[in-house]
C-alpha cells in the first residue's frame, strides 16, 4: 500500500516566505524614481518644453518731424478789387488796355466824349470872370463912400444908409464869385470825369465797354485787381478758435497747379463768430513769390497749428487697443516686450508716442501684435 504524504504545516509556509525576501533585490533592480519615469514613458506622457517662438514681422522706430495742422478748402482773393463805374453817360470814343494788362494808379484806360463837359467850363469860366469883374466894382464903391463919409469936417457927405448899402453890395458880389469858382470846379471835374483812370495799381481783369458804347452811371466798365498780395479766406467751426493763431503757417495745392506748394501765414482772424454757421473767417495772406497768382484758383490748404521735432513716429498698424489704452509691442534681446503708449500727433500713416522713452532703431511689431503677451520669445520675418 502507498504511504499518504502529508501537507505543509504553517510554520513550514511562513518559513519559506522569509527565506524567499531575506535573498534581497538583484543586481540590476531599479529605483523608485527610475520606475516612475519608466512608467511615464510606458502611459505615452512628454516632458515639459519651453514655448514655441512666435513668429511676427517687424520695423523700426524712426525719428522725425511731425506736425498738429487742419484742412480746409479756398479760392485765392485779392482785397483790393475795384469796380471802375463812368459818372458820366457819355459815348466812349477810346479804349485804352485790354484784359490782363497791368496798370499804375492813375493810367487812363479810356476816353469818354468832352465836348459838352467842355462847353459846360468854358461857360463857367465866363460866369466866373464876370463875378470877379463884380466883386472889383462892388469894392470901388465901398471904399470911395466910405471915404465920403469920413470927410466934411464932422458933417458927413454921404449918409450912413448909403454906406452900408455899399457895403451890402460888396459882400453879395464876393458871394457871388465863390459860387461862381465852385461852378468852375464842378465844370472842371465833370471834364475830368471823361477821362476812365485807375484807381489803384494792379491788373485789368474784366473790360466791359468798347469803343462807341453809351456809357451808363452804375455800370461796370473795369474791373482792377491788384494780384500783388493774393490771399486765402476760409472759415473754421468755432471750436478751433484756441488753436488758431496769427503767424501760423500754411501750404496749399490746386491742380490749376500741378506739383507746386503755395506757402503763406495766417494774416488775421475774425473776432465774431457767425451766428447762422457757427464758423469763423480766417485770412491767411501767401508768401511774396506768389505775386501775379490769379484769383478764383481753388485750393486745398493745411494750416500747421504747432510742430514737434525729432519725435519717435509708430506705424498705426502696430497699435493696439483694449481697456487699458493704447499699447504696442518692441522686441529687446528676441522677446517682445509691451509699451503703454501715450499717443501725441498723428498723421495719416503714424502716431508720436509721447514720453515712451524710444531713441529711434526699435524693432517694433507690426504683424502677429495679436498673438503674442508681455515677455514671450518672438522670430523676426525677414519677408
Amino acid at each position: 500500500m502507498r504511504k499518504k504524504q502529508s501537507m505543509p504545516s504553517p510554520q513550514h509556509l511562513a518559513l519559506s516566505c522569509l527565506l524567499l525576501f531575506g535573498c534581497g533585490n538583484p543586481p540590476d533592480s531599479t529605483t523608485p524614481a527610475d520606475s516612475y519615469a519608466s512608467s511615464a514613458v510606458d502611459s505615452g506622457e512628454k516632458e515639459p518644453t519651453p514655448k514655441d517662438a512666435v513668429l511676427v514681422r517687424t520695423v523700426k522706430v524712426f525719428l522725425e518731424d511731425i506736425e498738429k495742422s487742419v484742412e480746409a478748402v479756398a479760392n485765392t482773393q485779392s482785397l483790393d478789387r475795384v469796380d471802375l463805374l463812368p459818372e458820366r453817360a457819355e459815348p466812349v470814343l477810346a479804349v485804352l488796355v485790354e484784359e490782363g494788362d497791368q496798370v499804375h494808379k492813375g493810367q487812363v484806360l479810356a476816353e469818354l466824349r468832352k465836348e459838352v463837359a467842355g462847353l459846360a467850363l468854358a461857360e463857367a469860366k465866363v460866369r466866373l470872370a464876370e463875378a470877379e469883374n463884380e466883386v472889383g466894382r462892388a469894392e470901388r464903391d465901398f471904399e470911395r463912400n466910405r471915404k465920403l463919409a469920413e470927410q466934411g469936417g464932422g458933417t458927413s457927405l454921404l449918409s450912413e444908409r448909403d454906406l452900408d448899402t455899399s457895403h451890402q453890395a460888396l459882400l453879395t458880389a464876393q458871394t457871388a464869385l465863390e459860387s461862381a469858382r465852385v461852378g468852375t470846379d464842378r465844370a472842371q471835374l465833370d471834364l475830368m470825369r471823361c477821362t476812365l483812370r485807375s484807381p489803384i495799381a494792379g491788373t485789368i481783369t474784366v473790360r466791359d465797354i468798347s469803343v462807341g458804347d453809351m456809357t451808363t452811371m452804375g455800370t461796370r466798365a473795369f474791373e482792377i485787381v491788384d494780384l500783388s498780395q493774393p490771399r486765402l479766406v476760409f472759415y473754421r467751426p468755432q471750436r478751433e478758435l484756441s488753436l488758431l493763431a496769427v503767424g501760423q503757417s500754411i501750404e496749399a495745392t490746386s491742380e490749376a497747379l500741378p506739383g507746386e506748394t503755395l506757402t503763406g501765414k495766417v494774416e488775421r482772424i475774425s473776432p465774431v463768430v457767425d451766428a447762422a454757421s457757427g464758423t469763423i473767417k480766417v485770412t491767411a495772406l501767401l508768401d511774396p513769390k506768389w505775386q501775379g497768382l490769379p484769383t478764383g484758383i481753388l485750393v486745398r490748404l493745411k494750416v500747421v497749428l504747432a510742430n514737434h521735432p525729432n519725435a519717435p513716429l509708430i506705424p498705426k498698424k502696430a497699435l493696439l487697443y483694449d481697456a487699458d489704452g493704447v499699447s504696442c509691442f518692441v522686441i529687446e534681446n528676441g522677446l517682445a516686450k509691451r509699451l503703454t503708449l501715450q499717443v501725441g500727433f498723428e498723421n495719416p500713416n503714424y502716431v508720436e508716442a509721447l514720453e515712451s522713452g524710444l531713441q529711434g532703431g526699435e524693432p517694433v511689431v507690426i504683424v502677429g501684435a495679436d498673438r503674442l503677451e508681455d515677455g514671450d520669445l518672438v522670430e523676426i520675418s525677414e519677408e
